[in-house]
């Protein structure tokens, strides 16, 4: 089992176009290795406690965009990438400039303030019960 987050930065205003493509469009078909996968955003003010520096250790936030992190839980990185890497994740085109140089080109989505980033967690441990009832299919 491997955890999977995407840091999506998503620009401002665009935030509602965001959460329903990702919703409705970037499903992932029923047999492909998710075991779960649950969309978050940063909570600036989690019961009222904007102030309280124990809630904001983090560093994801930032004035120009808006953060949503996507934690996905897969059998292996082989099951996610063929379930999402080949249909979801743009590739580079490199270009060599000849002079020791190279320009990266990479396609992202309107919405999306730079390229969403993205890391593979090596399982170790869990605890705690199960959790609720997905609202989406899988």
């Amino acid at each position: 089992m491997v955890v999977i987050l995407v840091h999506w930065l998503i620009k401002k205003g665009r935030e509602e176009e965001f959460k329903i493509r990702w919703k409705e469009r970037m499903t992932v078909p029923s047999g492909s290795g998710l075991y779960r996968e649950i969309l978050t955003r940063l909570d600036p003010d989690p019961k009222g406690q904007s102030s309280n520096p124990k809630f904001h250790t983090f560093s994801l936030g930032d004035p120009f965009y808006s953060t949503f992190i996507n934690i996905g839980i897969w059998e292996s990185v082989e099951h996610f990438d063929e379930a999402v890497g080949k249909k979801y994740i743009p590739e580079a085109v490199i270009v060599e400039k000849g002079d020791g140089r190279q320009t990266y080109s990479i396609e992202v989505d309107a919405f999306e303030f730079k390229l969403r980033e993205r890391t593979v967690l090596e399982y170790i441990s869990d605890r705690g019960k199960n959790l609720p009832e997905a609202q989406l299919p899988e």
